[in-house]
Parts: C-alpha cells; sequence; structure tokens
C-alpha cells in the first residue's frame, strides 16, 4: 500500500491539474452505484489555488491510522484503506476519458453534482483529491435566495452562477490506497453506509447470530438507519465474536464483573431490550476492557490486537 510519504513525495506544484464533477445514482437489485463525470476548464488561478489546497490538505496529514468502521482520525493523521476494498476505482473509470464530450460546456452538467474530484497528473501517476459539494451546487438552495454582489460599496443583484471550491478536500487517492481526512463525506461519497447497511440484514438473517438472542427485534429496532450503529454492526459481523463459544462462555460469566447491563434467558441466550442494547453492542465489539495496571474498567472505540488472539 501507498505510505504516507508517497503522499508527501508526489510533484503537485510541477503536474497537469485537471477538475471532474461527479453526479451520483444506484440502480438495480441489489442497488448498484454509479457515477456520471464531466471535466471543467480552469483558469490558470483556479489552477494555482487547488494546487495550494491539495499542498496544505496533505501537509496537515502526518501519521495513518489504518480504516476500521469505527476507528477515527484526528487533525494530524488519515485513515488509510486500500482502494480495492471501496468504490473509488469508479472514480479513477470516470475520469480517464477526457473527450470533449465529456467537458462541461453548460451548467447543468454542474449543477447538483454531488462531489469533485482535482486530478493532477505527474510522470509518476495521479494523485485524486476528492471534496464533498456544499450548497453552492444545489439547484433548490440557489432558487431559495437572492443572490447579490458588493460591489463600489453597493450591494447588487448578481445571478452569476458560483460553485465553491472548499480549502479542504475529503480524501487522497494515489495509487492503491486513500488517504481519508472526513471519515464522514468519504462514506457518503462512497456509499459506505449503504454498505453497512446490507451487512446488517445480513448479520440478522444468520442463524449463528441469531442464536445468540432470544429474539433479534429490539436488535433492528436499536440499530434503525443510524450510520453509528450500522457502522458497529457491521464491525460485530467482522470481528465475529458471537462465533465464539469461549468468548460467549466468558460473557457470561463476566458480565456482571464488567458492569455491563444485559439480561440472559435461562438456556444462556442474551434477550435483548431497549436499555440493554447498547451494552450489548460495547461487549459483543470488545470494547469494555479492564486495566491490568490500574485495575479500571474502560470503554473503548476501536480496538487494535498487538497480540495473536
Amino acid at each position: 500500500m501507498a505510505e504516507i510519504e508517497d503522499l508527501h513525495n508526489f510533484d503537485i506544484q510541477n503536474a497537469q491539474v485537471n477538475l471532474w464533477v461527479f453526479k451520483k445514482s444506484t440502480s438495480g437489485q441489489p442497488p448498484q452505484l454509479k457515477f456520471n463525470a464531466h471535466w471543467v476548464s480552469l483558469s490558470e488561478n483556479v489552477i494555482a489555488k487547488l494546487k495550494e489546497t491539495a499542498t496544505q490538505c496533505r501537509l496537515a496529514m502526518t501519521e495513518t491510522i489504518e480504516y476500521g468502521l469505527l476507528a477515527q482520525n484526528n487533525e494530524g493523521s488519515a485513515l488509510r484503506v486500500p482502494l480495492i476494498e471501496t468504490h473509488a476505482d469508479k472514480i479513477i473509470a470516470e475520469s480517464l476519458d477526457q473527450t470533449p464530450a465529456k467537458r462541461v460546456a453548460e451548467m447543468k452538467k454542474m449543477q447538483n453534482a454531488a462531489f469533485y474530484a482535482v486530478k493532477i497528473s505527474s510522470p509518476a501517476g495521479n494523485l485524486y483529491c476528492v471534496k464533498k459539494t456544499d450548497d453552492s451546487w444545489k439547484t433548490k438552495k440557489r432558487n431559495g435566495a437572492i443572490n447579490t454582489l458588493f460591489r463600489a460599496n453597493i450591494l447588487e443583484i448578481d445571478d452569476s452562477p458560483t460553485f465553491n471550491l472548499a480549502k479542504v478536500f475529503d480524501f487522497f487517492i494515489l495509487n492503491d490506497s486513500l488517504f481519508i481526512s472526513n471519515k464522514r463525506h468519504f462514506e457518503s461519497i462512497l456509499n459506505h453506509k449503504a454498505a453497512h447497511e446490507n451487512d446488517f440484514i445480513e448479520l440478522l438473517a444468520e442463524p449463528a447470530f441469531q442464536q445468540v438472542f432470544t429474539g433479534v427485534e429490539e436488535v433492528r429496532t436499536y440499530v434503525g438507519n443510524n450510520a453509528i450503529q450500522l457502522r458497529r454492526a457491521s464491525a460485530i459481523r467482522q470481528k465475529q465474536n458471537y462465533l465464539d463459544p469461549v468468548f460467549m462462555q466468558n460473557l457470561r460469566a463476566e458480565y456482571a464483573n464488567f458492569g455491563l447491563n444485559i439480561n440472559f434467558a435461562p438456556g444462556g441466550q442474551i434477550t435483548p431490550s431497549p436499555e440493554t442494547c447498547p451494552d450489548i453492542f460495547k461487549a459483543l465489539l470488545d470494547h469494555r476492557l479492564k486495566s491490568h495496571f490500574s485495575g479500571r474498567i474502560y470503554d473503548v472505540q476501536n480496538t487494535e490486537s498487538i497480540t495473536p488472539p
């Protein structure tokens, strides 16, 4: 996988810059994500600003954290995920065809775009800088306001179309890796929530998962369509602690000692309720831990094993 040093060493200043605007759609069953992209001619001033933004945004990334469903980065770090685990290849594929037919010749090609990608090309390859669009790109938002311009100490009507280009990017695509600064926007652009929804449906249908509970309807209601809970449900399915007899035996024996509010039926199955579902998820994620040093018990947001299981 590409490293943070590869991102920092990419020659932005001497590269060519192209801007692609993307619209999204889904179709078929199961739903398939589709992009429709067009490229936009840029002035030299805009190119210079985009290069400056890309340079500043990557400068803030001093380290990487491997992407996980519950992992979070901070101001100085980026989440890194392999390209193959995302739909980012669709962005690359759409932006390969820079023909006259794909050039933006009318404003409607840009209106209501979901995101844009700045493609920075050098002899070493391509760097893609991706950003979710704001309300200035949405027709309904523009139609709901009186557009004005302050010039020569006078506020005038100005209906000229404007499209904001942010001073930050949500993620970079370089070679076989993504470097993510805004996880929520990344998941929105590449429909990661939809993947989590499918994961949750499949998790509830698993006989092995159903056997852990007296019933799963309370779990279904608890998760609903909440993005955070869907991520957690996907992480539970990924970790598969509920399939480990030793883990489940230890959970039944130790849950009270770890302050977990979980109810067990006489046969050992979990009886979920609105009050107990948060602790059930903490348990199945293995996020309630005890320090051997202080003896204190902690909730953690993400776990990274440093020893073999």
